[in-house]
């Protein structure tokens, strides 16, 4: 009777023991020494797909691939010899073929004398964690091999992370760096920034191509240009930030030196159109006074000549003027006030009412959108682009132009459409270049900058401007404005 008690709490261990391996994460596997499966756990069952009616009494084997199998007869060997295996990582096969990263531990199975008589195998997929490792040592990769310092930080401002270009461009070592705070990167006057930035990572948002001056090690100073993004736990809550810093010091010299360029550029203008409007106009006063004077003791081939020059100084008072206008479209700021472009519409065809009478024009256009442009510029951009439609019309049709817009993602497109003569598709980019002119001015009148100008303006505002058209049926002008 005495027997009983110790039976039934065996049973009760087995039953425990049993219910921990079927519920166990892990694939719990027995075999014998021969290699056939006695035992597969409902786990096993999920990670390779063969059910334990399937897979018991069956050989190891179908587990592994053929470019594996030598490791089975090496793992016999050592549990033979009473040894465990741990942790070894290898390849196994699932029932549909596909291969699986494994985690294997295996352990001999005595019986009661010692002896080894079988082996039993715990199997952990880490196909998973294998592809975690590999994307971190990818993008670990990726950090130290970009030209960018790309460092992170706590909420408090403690270095974290560091790569390579943030010790070449800084002059810290990595060492050096972590556990540091943020702000030994930052001079006395720029102090402020840090809290702002820190208050809007905390609620989430990300700060971008934020342009500000940071020190180096040796105390010289650098413009840079950061991007920097809240770095998220599992549960959404912002514990840090992944900053990236460019150095744009080149970048801003370069910039400040085209300026200074464009600057003289204009004085250089402005002085050349003074300089060259005074003796034009001196050209052209005495060839018309010559002309009106001495008309009766001329020939026709002297009055000619003065035609000639009277033509040529009115020409070249034209081409001064423009020229300057298109030397004076300069860098523009990268935010400003929106203008509505309905009303500067308004204010360009005011300026061109003589011609719109004169050439009895039908010009229309739809509600157009505010935009964050110079009104002046806005205005030459209409002016330019209705009075070519107006100068290049066909003969003996109404010419008719409309003006509309649409939003374009974060773009508002415009549009000048006329029925004039249109352009060859061959020359639909040559319009645009500077004195380049299609027609002599015997045809049409000009100096071949307007377009130039046109495409000058929008460009400084970001965007860009083309031409459709169809000759003999008109052109659609079209630009683009950030808004």
């Amino acid at each position: 009777m005495s027997l009983l008690p110790k039976l039934v709490g065996e049973q009760k261990a087995l039953l425990l023991l049993s219910s921990i391996v079927d519920s166990s994460d892990d694939a719990i596997i027995s075999k014998d020494l021969d290699g056939t499966i006695t035992s597969w756990n409902k786990s096993a069952e999920r990670l390779f797909g063969y059910t334990e009616a399937e897979a018991v009494g069956r050989p190891i084997t179908m587990l592994i691939p053929e470019d594996r199998l030598q490791e089975e007869p090496q793992i016999i060997s050592r549990l033979v010899k009473g040894e465990r295996v741990d942790h070894f990582e290898t390849v196994r096969r699932r029932k549909d073929g596909t291969l699986i990263q494994i985690s294997l531990t295996i352990s001999p199975v005595h019986d009661d004398e010692g002896n080894v008589i079988g082996a039993s195998k715990i199997a952990r997929d880490t196909t998973m964690v294998k592809r975690g490792e590999r994307a971190n040592r990818l993008l670990s990769a990726i950090v130290d091999s970009s030209d960018d310092a790309i460092i992170s930080k706590s909420l408090d401002g403690i270095i974290t992370s560091w790569n390579k270009s943030a010790e070449r461009l800084f002059g810290y070592t990595e060492a050096e760096a972590i556990g540091k705070s943020i702000t030994m990167l930052i001079p006395e006057d720029r102090l402020d920034e840090e809290p702002e930035i820190i208050r809007r990572l905390r609620r989430g948002e990300r700060v971008d191509h934020f342009e500000t001056i940071r020190k180096k090690k040796d105390g010289s100073l650098l413009d840079i240009s950061l991007t920097i993004s809240p770095v998220k736990d599992a549960n959404g809550t912002v514990i840090g930030a992944s900053k990236i810093a460019r150095d744009i010091t080149e970048r801003k010299k370069t910039d400040a030196e085209i300026r200074r360029i464009n600057r003289d550029l204009e004085q250089f203008a402005f002085s050349a159109s003074h300089d060259l409007q005074e003796p034009l106009r001196n050209v052209k006063i005495y060839s018309e006074l010559l002309t009106r004077r001495y008309q009766h003791k001329l020939d026709g081939e002297a009055l000619e000549y003065l035609g000639y020059l009277q033509t040529g100084a009115s020409r070249m008072q034209n081409l001064v003027r423009d020229l300057l206008a298109y030397t004076r479209v300069t860098t523009v700021p990268q935010s400003m006030e929106k203008v509505d472009a309905n009303e500067v519409l308004s204010a360009a065809l005011d300026g061109l009412a003589s011609l719109i009478a004169e050439t009895g024009a039908e010009v229309t256009s739809e509600n157009l959108p505010a935009v964050p442009m110079f009104d002046a510029h806005l205005q030459q951009l209409f002016q330019n682009l209705i009075g070519n439609a107006l100068k290049y019309r066909r003969k003996g049709v109404v010419p008719t132009v409309h003006i509309a817009c649409s939003r374009q993602h974060n773009c508002c497109e415009f549009s000048v459409r006329d029925n004039g003569i249109g352009i060859r598709s061959k020359y639909r980019e040559a319009i645009f270049e500077i004195f380049k002119r299609l027609h002599n001015d015997d045809e049409y009148s000009g100096t071949g900058i307007g377009l130039a100008i046109c495409q000058r303006i929008v460009e400084q505002y970001g965007g860009r401007i083309w031409v459709e058209s169809e000759l003999g049926r008109g052109s659609t002008f079209r630009f683009t404005i950030r808004c």
